[in-house]
């Protein structure tokens, strides 16, 4: 799509430093990060190497509760109920660190 319209604007202190935070946390250009608000009302920051080792620590608990699951049909549920009830707590941790981050 061309771009052919500059638009001028005026920010208080405040205002342009919220638009320079937003812009390190996206890794966007102002313009990328204002045509964004202006198109979603939001900004998304991209993903860190800390929420990369997040979300690999959940395809590992995802691996274990497929073990737990195998484990579960040959001896019953009773036998892991326990270890299940860890997992999901480890697992809903994990998954309120990055809705706290995002």
């Amino acid at each position: 799509m061309e771009k052919k319209y500059t638009v001028t604007l005026r920010l208080s202190y405040q205002q342009y430093a919220w638009l320079g935070a937003l812009c390190r946390r996206s890794k966007q250009t102002q313009s990328e990060v204002i045509r964004s608000l202006i198109e979603n009302g939001s900004v998304r920051e991209r993903i860190t190497q800390e929420h990369i080792h997040i979300i690999r620590q959940l395809i590992g608990e995802s691996t274990n509760l497929n073990q737990l699951a195998r484990q579960a049909n040959t001896y019953g549920f009773f036998a892991v109920a326990d270890r299940c009830k860890e997992m999901a707590q480890h697992i809903n941790l994990l998954i309120k660190r990055l809705k706290d981050d995002r």
